[in-house]
């Protein structure tokens, strides 16, 4: 009698180790960084624009016409910046603030279209820029999803990490 008690009280015992360590494993933040993390997307659309070599020459957009180009509105954008080429090179740069939630899956969605959509107009066009659009730098930060486009990925992710206090 004695024994199968203390078999039950181990079995409890472990299904409460296991329940909190399952527990300890979860997260709710988004995928790809902190929760926590603050980023001003037109300072970091800035800093990586100043802060990296580009090819050509980039023009900044804001509001509608930057949500645009992704096919996006604010229903999942809360802010962004992004700086896009003349069309000579896939260079590119967006800093997107999501509404958080989905929100930040919509968005890499939309990144990974854009860039799929471009890998189509340069393939025959510029094939020398698909160095860029096979190795994108896309990085998910809290509800922030940034992509950058140059041929310095780890230059671009030395700014993104100091924006964010990485």
């Amino acid at each position: 009698m004695k024994l199968r008690f203390l078999k039950k009280i181990a079995a409890a015992a472990a299904a409460c180790v296991l329940v909190f360590a399952l527990a300890s494993c979860s997260s709710n933040e988004p995928a790809g960084g902190n929760a926590d993390v603050t980023l001003d997307p037109a300072a970091l659309a800035d800093s990586l624009h100043d802060g990296l070599t580009f090819q050509d020459q980039l023009t900044a957009l804001e509001g509608d016409a930057a949500m645009g180009i992704y096919s996006l509105d604010n229903t999942t954008v809360a802010q962004l910046k992004v700086y896009v080429s003349t069309g000579a090179t896939a260079e590119e740069i967006a800093v997107i603030e999501t509404v958080g939630g989905d929100a930040v899956k919509t968005v890499q969605d939309a990144m990974e279209k854009r860039i799929e959509d471009q890998k189509a107009a340069f393939e025959n066009y510029q094939p020398k820029e698909m160095t860029k659009l096979e190795n994108p730098l896309v990085e998910t930060r809290g509800k922030y999803v940034i992509l950058c486009l140059s041929d310095d990925n780890d230059a671009a992710r030395a700014i993104i990490d100091e924006a964010a206090g990485a």
